[in-house]
């Protein structure tokens, strides 16, 4: 059961995010992290191509840390845009017209690199798993190095 103090909130953030009081600060946050996150996982498309791992962990795992969260806000972004297309047969719900919202198409520009990222990724796991026969290891999420040919 939802308390009344949040459901209040969140009515209150839905009718926010109606007026477009939200929408500038919330596209512009959006789009910095999309832009972000892709430079980060073209970086690590590049180090993975090149060396059959992704980059290095960096100093307490700050860069690992950056790298996964980088390719998760790239999934999230490009599947929320793919959805976004199927379902209304327009980009993400941010770029709506109607309602006047284009921040200098950042936002159309990290949707459209999120998604040539995603398909990156797939091109440079298979030319990785077609001329070297491995895959990279997602350690320390997951260690299938039993089940496949880890890249060393």
């Amino acid at each position: 059961m939802q308390s009344p103090a949040l459901s209040t909130r969140s009515r209150r953030l839905a009718a926010a995010a109606d007026d477009g009081e939200l929408a500038p600060r919330s596209v512009a946050a959006a789009a910095a992290a999309g832009l972000g996150s892709n430079a980060v996982m073209w970086a690590s498309l590049y180090s993975v191509a090149t060396t059959g791992g992704g980059l290095p962990a960096g100093p307490f795992g700050v860069v690992g840390l950056v790298e996964g969260v980088s390719y998760l806000l790239v999934v999230g972004l490009a599947g929320a845009a793919l959805y976004g297309k199927v379902s209304t047969g327009s980009g993400l719900p941010f770029l709506s017209e109607a309602r006047g919202e284009r921040p200098g198409g950042l936002l159309g520009a990290a949707e459209g690199l999120s998604c040539l990222s995603v398909a990156a990724g797939a091109a440079v796991l298979l030319l990785l798993q077609a001329n070297q026969g491995c895959v990279p290891n997602a350690l320390p999420i997951a260690d299938y190095s039993d089940r496949v040919a880890v890249c060393r």
